[in-house]
């Protein structure tokens, strides 16, 4: 099963596009679902067109659950050779799972990440724990730095905000980011970030002028290019008030 992971998560830094989905659920008192979702069927189909896969091979169904927690259990003579701070933040995903399904005849493959919260402030910084979940393989607490922020939710009484926030990088860190967007960048070009945000309440109003609204008000969904994204991380940010 860990084979399997290892794979996949390998295979998705080989990637020429692909779609991202952050869908939240969140209820009247705070909690809620996270899943952060990466279609990567358009990888699928073009090593499909392209012959990179064997025609005599047997086709491949996974339809499966991996617990992050089991992974660092197996894991977790290496991981106590790390430093007290990496082994906080590489246990930090411990209550994260793992929805994958492939399917070779469909040109189907998609990685579907979950965690449960009691408060959506918990769902903080989520983008280095899945970055740490995605590099689980290495035996190293410190995953790579993929961007210069991170983003905080808040949902006082009906107002919720989703905001980025600097993060506070040395000269070498920046570098770093820099470095890791520029080796992305054949990825992000066609690749789309989608917000999914789904609530117990009807939705009065919101600040984002790309939000689009379901017909029964209660869910929230903004969709925009990934490039543009990097380039501006904030262009996701919003206000929403709850009637």
């Amino acid at each position: 099963m860990l084979r399997n992971l290892l794979i996949v998560t390998s295979l998705l830094f080989l990637l020429t596009s692909c779609a991202f989905t952050e869908e939240i659920h969140i209820n009247n008192d705070g909690s809620g679902t996270y899943n952060f979702k990466i279609d990567m069927s358009e990888m699928m189909q073009e090593m499909q067109d392209m012959g990179t896969k064997d025609s005599t091979a047997a086709s491949k169904s996974i339809d499966t659950t991996f617990n992050f927690k089991d992974i660092l259990d197996e894991k977790k003579d290496s991981i106590a050779q790390l430093s007290k701070e990496e082994q906080a933040a590489i246990k930090a995903i411990a209550d994260m799972n793992l929805h994958l399904q492939v399917d070779d005849e469909k040109g189907k493959m998609l990685m579907d990440f979950g965690l449960n919260f009691k408060d959506v402030s918990e769902i903080k910084n989520m983008e280095e724990k899945l970055t740490k979940a995605m590099s689980v393989n290495k035996n190293k607490g410190n995953a790579p730095l993929m961007n210069k922020s991170n983003v905080t939710f808040s949902l006082n009484g009906n107002n919720f905000v989703r905001k980025t926030i600097p993060k506070k990088l040395t000269t070498e860190e920046e570098n770093e980011v820099d470095k890791s967007i520029q080796q992305s960048g054949s990825f992000l070009d066609g690749s789309m970030y989608k917000l999914i945000y789904h609530f117990e309440k009807k939705i009065k109003s919101v600040s984002h002028k790309k939000a689009s609204i379901s017909n029964d008000g209660k869910t929230l969904t903004i969709e925009v290019p990934m490039d543009s994204l990097v380039k501006n991380p904030k262009l996701l940010d919003f206000t929403l008030k709850l009637k």
